[in-house]
């Protein structure tokens, strides 16, 4: 009932945005002047996105020379300020006289194609990215052994290799086009030309050829083009919305994240999502709706379908902004030491009745399955998942004149799901986690000499080790022991996009949890376009059993240095060096961790 209801109201809006279209297209046609004034409003009035662009080529007969081409596309120099704005008028009257709206900053008409993004190429260098083999994320992929001879029995054994270097190089292309299709319909999408591909290697491909010096070169076919978002712009009598694949950044990031910055081989977060976004005075009012999982899917003919409606997974949020869209008026308040203050609060409620499995006749259970292709050989079965989760996410800002300070506060509770007890009975699974992050930047002499604190702390849990609870081994916080259990989540997790400055959690570890962190760092501009800067980075858990080893409670100490160089035109080259010095709280029964090492060298450029 509450998805026919809801896209029963989905329908009824894109029928009264086409039919705004219409009728904004025959007000242009009957009177081009009153069309013409209302596209010239002033830019802080067009919405959000409002990058200075170039207007669009006219489609015009060739002219003789490209010289020619310019000048008659620019109102000759003796020509005063009357003269132009006459030229300009014309043009938008032919515009309009076509019957097409199109979308218009100043009166000029926007590119119908827009084209935005980033190309990159790094090396990453680490020295004992392991932690001495306390790391959990890369401990079951160290694979690779000496294969040597036992001296007594004389059989090959195989060694770890202790390898402490580990160092690659990788290229991106990020794209974000857009495609103007009419004043009030837009088409955005993301996607990514050789996804972080590791140079040296087939994209996304293990080289398991022995010959890899003979072959000597990688596949052609092996170039990956990855479609990260997709979605669509329409704006309505009552506000904007947006469908489709979208990024989704909220806050500072640390509970959603949009990533997929210049120098970072993540993507980000993307929801496939219907949002509508209404303004009310200052204020933006959100509301939007997520399939946040579908389940199992069924190959039918030639595409997928959904093969249950049990077992999807679903989100509903509202959320209240109060911000300035546009960076550039941002900045320019900023530079004229205006005060600004942003916030947002944000509620969303998530719930999964049911997952789907694998039915094993034998013990009569279910093994979960995740996302992916049914397999006609297997037999599948629904276990109750009973997953009802409330996510609670406020953040304030604050600009005054040469101070920032910025802060976000998270908070979970519900439940998200049931874990089967040693005694066979099933019992919900609960959380209740809280996560709050401070960024504070005060420049002492404006683009000169700047000093920024960052900290934050994640709520801990009961359970032991829940800081090396990694991805590729989730679920230390919750034992299923019918004497002793643990069904309480209460660790939270930091987004692995949010960057603190430390190369302990953000490159080898992943995400932050179950701790406090602090961060200190001095930024000297040499010249506007040359930053160098220095700082240093603590993390501790909260509770010692939480930590990597359960052995204390410090984590590490992390100095770091560096250079960036970033110009107008877009090109970006830099450096940095971060040493750590390890603590009790990294260090496990079976190893102590040594120092580790990160070098980061990259050059792009930003358009």
């Amino acid at each position: 009932m509450f998805k026919k209801l809801f896209f029963s109201a989905l329908f009824l809006l894109l029928c009264l945005t086409a039919a705004a279209q219409e009728a904004a297209s025959e007000a242009a046609e009957e009177n081009p002047a009153e069309a013409q004034n209302a596209e010239t409003q002033p830019a802080a009035e067009q919405g959000p996105r409002q990058e200075a662009q170039q207007p669009a080529a006219e489609a015009e007969p060739a002219p003789a020379s490209q010289e020619q081409a310019e000048a008659d596309d620019e109102p000759d120099e003796g020509a005063g300020p009357e003269m132009a704005s006459e030229i300009t008028d014309k043009k938008d009257d032919e515009k309009q006289a076509n019957g097409v709206l199109i979308k218009t900053k100043a009166g000029k008409p926007l590119k119908y194609f827009e084209l935005y993004g980033y190309f990159g190429v790094a090396n990453n260098f680490t020295y004992n990215m392991m932690l001495s083999g306390n790391n959990p994320y890369l401990s079951s992929r160290n694979t690779i052994n000496n294969v040597t001879t036992d001296e007594t029995t004389g059989e090959k054994v195989l060694k770890s290799s202790d390898e402490r270097v580990l160092n690659w190089a990788w290229l991106k292309l990020h794209l974000e086009p857009v495609i103007n299709i009419a004043e009030i319909i837009e088409i955005h999408t993301k996607l990514s030309i050789f996804g972080n591909t590791a140079l040296g290697a087939d994209n996304y491909e293990i080289d398991r050829k022995t010959n890899g010096l003979l072959r000597d070169a990688q596949l052609a076919t092996s170039a990956n083009i990855i479609f990260e978002g997709l979605w669509g712009v329409f704006d309505t009598p009552i506000g904007e919305l947006k469908i489709g694949r979208m990024p989704f950044h909220w806050g500072l990031g640390i509970l959603y994240n949009e990533g997929n910055r210049f120098n970072s081989q993540s993507s980000g977060n993307y929801l496939d999502r219907i949002q509508l976004t209404i303004p009310v005075f200052k204020f933006k009012i959100i509301p939007a709706f997520d399939l946040a999982s579908t389940g199992m899917l069924d190959k039918f003919h030639d595409y997928l379908i959904d093969a249950s409606q049990k077992d999807d997974g679903f989100n509903v949020s509202l959320m209240f902004t109060m911000q300035e869209d546009d960076q550039a008026i941002l900045m320019n308040k900023l530079m004229n030491d205006k005060t600004v203050i942003e916030a947002g609060a944000m509620v969303m409620f998530s719930w999964k009745n049911n997952s789907s499995g694998t039915w094993k006749d034998e013990d009569k259970t279910v093994n979960p399955t995740g996302d992916h292709l049914v397999d006609p050989d297997k037999v599948y079965a629904y276990t109750s998942q009973s997953a009802k989760l409330w996510k609670l996410d406020a953040w304030f800002k604050l600009h005054l004149r040469n101070f920032s300070f910025q802060t976000e506060l998270a908070f979970l509770t519900g439940s998200i799901g049931k874990i089967l007890m040693d005694d066979g009975k099933e019992k919900s699974v609960d959380t209740m986690q809280v996560g709050f992050a401070i960024d504070m930047v005060y420049r002492i002499i404006p683009r000169k000499f700047h000093m920024s604190f960052l900290t934050g702390l994640a709520s801990p849990d009961s359970a032991d080790y829940v800081q090396g609870d990694s991805w590729n081994t989730p679920g230390l916080a919750v034992k299923n022991s019918a004497v002793n259990s643990d069904r309480s989540v209460d660790n939270f997790r930091f987004n692995k996009d949010y960057n603190f400055n430390s190369a302990l959690w953000n490159q080898f570890l992943g995400r932050f949890t179950a701790g406090y962190y602090a961060s200190l760092e001095a930024d000297y501009f040499f010249i506007d376009d040359l930053k160098g800067y220095l700082g240093l980075t603590y993390s501790m858990a909260l509770k010692k059993n939480n930590s990597l080893g359960g052995k204390g409670l410090p984590n590490a100490v992390e100095p770091y240095i560096g250079i960036d160089y970033a110009n107008k035109s877009g090109f970006r080259l830099g450096t940095r060096y971060q040493f750590g010095v390890p603590l009790s709280g990294l260090d496990t029964d079976e190893h102590d961790t040594y120092f580790f090492h990160f070098l980061n060298v990259y050059i792009g450029v930003v358009f």
